[in-house]
């Protein structure tokens, strides 16, 4: 496995910028504050209201029942006795509570008697009992004593024999009171269930932030060239296929790094060995040729005068040795950089490389076509195609020596330049670049890089039925008229 990074510590001074501003649990949390709030309200009124009218409704049947049976137990007692039956003796059971009052009423609305603490005075106006008496029946509402005043359950029920009615009086706030505590128990236990969804929600969101964190944490600590550690897959089913993309991620970019500075490594190497190259060519051959010429110079001006036909021999073969001489600066500069790229185009610069190479290996023909609108391109890009095909050539000399027949085209469309460079020698498998680069052939992986460049795509196939085949893609939309 390549070079690849590892966690550093961080430094105090470069932590995220989280208090900046709310994190993603903060705004979470914050968001769902407001309708847990709002639900909170709402169900409050809702309890308030819900057991205001049960409880009215619970008490209003209770109250007409007492009042009902209180009227019979009255009328019961007035048959027995001629005089008037004391109220408080004969209800005495039927009284609901401390704050409860009855009021015997004759048929004229006047009060006869009452267990109210008012004594004998009457704490509500008749008027409020005209609504009972058209309906003749016992029954009870909820009505204000006096007008304005506190709520108070009032229940009336006429007498049997003309006798009268009866009046019972019931404070509203002293029934209700025993369910506030039961509201307040299921607000309390609503409060409770909302902070439980709040804090279920926190750790849900901690399930997904942290994971986050952490792994932006290692992305701060990736350094290139350490050992990294792939960050352990956790959290749900989107975030453990992002953390694994960015495992996978590091990975590859360690591994382009370490082919990279292995690249650079084996550039400068083929640098210097091309230096060294070019050294030895200008001091074995361009060098010896000119001392060559310096002592034939000097041989024609001494024979000069003396054998003139063997000056003239020797200006001859001075003629020779310039021409040689020509010859391997004008290749030299070539292979250096083509002058006829830069003066008669890529078709003529590509032709000259088929013709070099079957100059220099006989067995060989060499094939060029152009279709297309030929058209000149940005002197950069020219240079690539040709580097291209040239090192695809030069493979072909070092590698397929045994190959017969090579077809170099030149395909120019509207929007992209192709080359193809096929022939039918020895096949091989698909090299990787990476591969490439660690067994040091540059060539192939310099040709990669140059496709990369200009972001273009560079295929290499190899197939016993077709040969072998390298296939550039650059993009090249044509320039606007002027």
């Amino acid at each position: 496995m390549s070079e690849t990074v590892s966690p550093q510590p961080l430094h105090a001074g470069k932590q995220p910028d989280q208090a900046r501003g709310l994190t993603v649990r903060g705004q979470l949390l914050w968001a769902s504050v407001f309708p847990f709030g709002i639900f909170i309200l709402l169900s409050v009124l809702m309890i308030t209201a819900v057991f205001r009218q049960l409880t009215l409704t619970s008490v209003l049947q209770r109250n007409t029942a007492i009042v009902q049976a209180a009227a019979g137990e009255l009328s019961q007692a007035l048959q027995g006795s001629r005089a008037a039956p004391d109220l408080k003796t004969v209800l005495q059971p039927l009284i609901a509570g401390d704050a409860a009052s009855f009021y015997w009423l004759d048929p004229h609305g006047d009060l006869v008697s009452g267990t109210g603490p008012a004594g004998a005075a009457l704490p509500f106006a008749t008027s409020l009992l005209s609504g009972f008496d058209q309906a003749r029946l016992p029954a009870s509402r909820l009505a204000q004593l006096p007008p304005g005043g506190d709520e108070t359950i009032i229940s009336y029920a006429r007498l049997p024999g003309g006798a009268g009615s009866l009046v019972l009086l019931e404070p509203w706030n002293r029934l209700t009171t025993p369910t506030f505590f039961l509201q307040s128990i299921l607000i309390a236990l609503l409060v409770l269930g909302t902070l439980f969804s709040l804090y279920t929600l926190s750790l849900s969101i901690g399930r997904v932030t942290n994971p986050i964190t952490e792994l932006a944490d290692y992305a701060r600590r990736a350094i290139p060239g350490s050992l990294f550690r792939p960050m352990p897959e956790q959290g749900p089913a989107e975030l453990r296929t992002l953390i694994k993309a960015f495992n996978q991620m590091v990975v590859q970019l360690a591994e382009q790094q370490t082919s990279l500075r292995q690249y650079a490594h084996k550039a400068l190497l083929s640098q210097e060995e091309e230096r060294q190259r070019l050294s030895h060519e200008l001091h074995d051959g361009t060098m010896q040729d000119l001392v060559g010429l310096v002592q034939r110079v000097e041989l024609c001006r001494s024979e000069m005068e003396h054998d003139p036909v063997l000056a003239r021999r020797r200006l001859d073969e001075l003629q020779e040795l310039l021409q040689a001489t020509l010859g391997d600066v004008r290749r030299i500069s070539n292979a250096l950089r083509p002058s006829i790229l830069e003066d008669l185009g890529l078709p003529v610069a590509l032709q000259s490389l088929c013709n070099d190479l079957e100059q220099q290996m006989s067995s060989i023909h060499c094939h060029f076509t152009v279709t297309g609108q030929e058209r000149r391109l940005p002197p950069d890009l020219e240079l690539a195609v040709f580097r291209v095909v040239q090192e695809a050539l030069s493979n072909i000399r070092r590698h397929a020596r045994q190959a017969t027949h090579v077809t170099v085209e030149l395909a120019f469309h509207e929007a992209e330049l192709e080359t193809l460079v096929r022939n039918n020698g020895p096949v091989f498998p698909a090299p990787d670049v990476h591969t490439l680069v660690r067994s040091g052939h540059l060539g192939l992986a310099g040709m990669y890089e140059r496709a990369r460049l200009f972001h273009g795509e560079l295929t290499l196939s190899s197939d016993p039925s077709t040969g072998t085949t390298v296939s550039l893609r650059l993009p090249c939309p044509p320039e606007p008229l002027e």
